[in-house]
């Protein structure tokens, strides 16, 4: 019963919220909308604003936080040793078996067929 009582408080807080949000969104006025004089624009500010998004506060500017920076320095920190271990593991069962039979069998079958060719044509 309590449960119930806290939720649905909870959500009359969000609800009452929300709208609040959603007063502050009026559009601005055709006045404060209007130009004041003539100024110079320099020529990067038309990519800013070809590629702003359509927001009532103006323009979104992505950040990059200090925790994300945390994480993903790790990431990409760690990435070529655990690669390295994944690829150095199979080193031994997968890989050397690879290239020897690489070398013995697919180059010297290759060497054959050339010699073979050689033996019969004339040029």
């Amino acid at each position: 019963m309590l449960l119930g009582v806290l939720w649905s408080v909870w959500s009359l807080r969000r609800a009452v919220a929300r709208t609040s949000e959603l007063l502050s969104l009026r559009k601005t006025s055709a006045r404060d909308q209007l130009r004041l004089g003539s100024y110079p624009v320099p020529p990067e500010a038309h990519i800013w604003w070809a590629n702003r998004s359509q927001v009532p506060g103006g323009e979104i500017k992505q950040t990059f936080s200090h925790l994300q920076q945390k994480i993903m320095w790790q990431w990409f920190w760690n990435a070529p040793a655990r690669w390295y271990w994944r690829l150095s593991s199979l080193a031994w069962p997968a890989g050397v078996p690879c290239l020897l039979m690489y070398i013995f069998v697919y180059k010297s079958c290759e060497c054959d067929v050339e010699a073979s060719i050689k033996a019969k044509t004339w040029w």
